[in-house]
This record gives structure tokens, sequence and C-alpha cells, in this order.
């Protein structure tokens, strides 16, 4: 899946300016943290209606009707399963879902409420997912349902939050703004504590922050492995590697990098360019 509108950052030689970032990259499932709250913000005014011919807008009604579904609904109904159900068939009904739902399926110039309703909706998808793929996690909530609990309830305000302060982070990245971009990244990874891509971004942010690259090479190493860890699939992790990894004299770790980037996104143009450029030096 693609983030619309951003473009990851190019590497450069070192010594190089660095790479401004914003990057159409695929996003994991959001998270939640438990009792992260959204701060508070003045009521917006309404929004205008959708005009009916705007990319997406017929998916719309029937995502509304979802949304509000969803709310009422416990994890095992969100992804149409039984309490019988294993962690593969968890896993299953997740990218099925996903394929439908995830905010990176949006089309270029979707209306805003499209992009809120996928938001709101893939939220409870991936709390589902998140809960029940881990056999003693759903365990857990099969014996809390039993009790009569309605289970953990998901923090729609927070996510979207997150999403707008990550969205903020990487127009910094890009305007090379990198201690700004930390700073929102921080408030970003607390209101969702495991959204994998925002480690990534931070992790690229502070090494530029540093003024030895060397010695910031590692610690920005280890996180960004952290984003991959949490997200394999996270094509902007592996690219920010290669970057780092171009910059830091490592030629051959950075093109092993890259190469996975477009493994894993094969529209990625940056990383195909420092493919090509890697081959032209042979």
């Amino acid at each position: 899946y693609k983030r619309q509108g951003l473009r990851a950052p190019a590497a450069r030689p070192p010594g190089a300016t660095p790479p401004a970032a914003g990057g159409a990259q695929p996003r994991p499932p959001p998270v939640v943290t438990a009792g992260a709250q959204a701060p508070q913000r003045p009521a917006a005014p309404a929004a205008a209606p959708t005009p009916a011919n705007a990319p997406g807008a017929e998916e719309i009604p029937a995502l509304r009707q979802l949304a509000t579904a969803m709310k009422q609904q416990n994890h095992f109904q969100r992804l149409a399963l039984t309490e019988q159900t294993n962690s593969a068939a968890v896993k299953v009904a997740y990218f099925r879902l996903a394929k439908l739902y995830h905010p990176d399926t949006l089309p270029p110039g979707a209306p805003p409420e499209l992009e809120k309703l996928k938001a709101e909706v893939f939220a409870y998808i991936g709390d589902a997912y998140r809960t029940l793929t881990d056999d003693k996690s759903r365990a857990a909530y099969i014996e809390e349902l039993k009790s009569g609990g309605a289970g953990s309830e998901v923090d729609v305000n927070s996510i979207l939050m997150a999403e707008e302060l990550f969205q903020k982070s990487c127009i910094l990245v890009k305007a090379r703004k990198f201690p700004e971009a930390v700073k929102m990244l921080d408030e970003a990874i607390k209101l969702n504590a495991e959204e994998a891509e925002f480690y990534a971004w931070r992790g690229y942010a502070r090494f530029f922050m540093a003024a030895d690259k060397k010695a910031a090479q590692p610690e920005a190493f280890r996180e960004i492995q952290n984003a991959i860890k949490r997200n394999e699939r996270c094509a902007p992790a592996h690219y920010f590697l290669g970057v780092i990894a171009k910059l830091c004299g490592d030629a051959p770790g950075a093109l092993k990098h890259f190469k996975r980037t477009v493994e894993l996104q094969p529209d990625h143009i940056d990383a195909q360019r420092e493919i090509r450029m890697a081959s032209q030096k042979k």
C-alpha cells in the first residue's frame, strides 16, 4: 500500500545537504496506546458536502455504516471470525480487509471524509488484529468477553491526531527542520506507540540532527530497525537504512537496503535511481 502525497528522501554523497523526505510509502496498521488522549482542539466548522464525482466518493455511505457498526462490535466480529479461530486465520482476515480499507488505498484527490472514515475503520481492524493474532492476548480477550467486558476500546481520536502529526513531521523533514520534526514524531508516538513508520522517520531525522554522522549511525540504525521489527515490510525504513549506509560510506550495505526497498515497493523512484547509479559504477 502506498501513502498518497509523500515521497521518501533521496540519498546524497557524504557531506552533501541532507536529502529531503516526504514519500509515498507503505504503512502498517495503526496502533492505539491505551489511555492516550488526543489534545483538545476547537470544534471545526461543518465540512462542505463531498462532491458526488470526487475520487472515492461512492465509498463514503457504506464506510459510514461500517464505521458505526464496528464501533459496537468486538474484535472477532470486526474481522468476521469466531472465538474458535487461530492466529493464521486472523492474519488471513486482516490482510483481506487491509486490501479494502487501509488508508494508503485512498485514490489521489480523495475527499477528507473518505480519508477519515478509512482511518477509523482500519483502526478497528488493526486493533482487532493485534489483539487476536497473539495466542495469549486472544485467550485473555476471550476471558474478558466471557466475564461481560466489552474489550478494549479504540481511541480513534488519538489515531487521527497521531496521523496528522506524522504528516506535519514529514513536511518538516523535507524542510530540513529536523529538531522540530523529531519533537512532533515524539508526540505522534505517544498517541500511537506501535506505528512502525513513525520510528523510521524519527530515526532518520535524528541522524541528520547529529553533527557527527558516523557516531550517530548506530543509534539511527537501532531506531529504524525497531520499525522493521514492528513491520518488516515498511519500505521507508529499508530506504532510510540505505540512505544512512551510503552517507557513511557503506556502499554494499546501502545497495542491499535499496534493493529490499524496491522489492517491497517496485515503483519507489529514489531507490530505483540509487540502484541504477550503483550499477553504473561497476
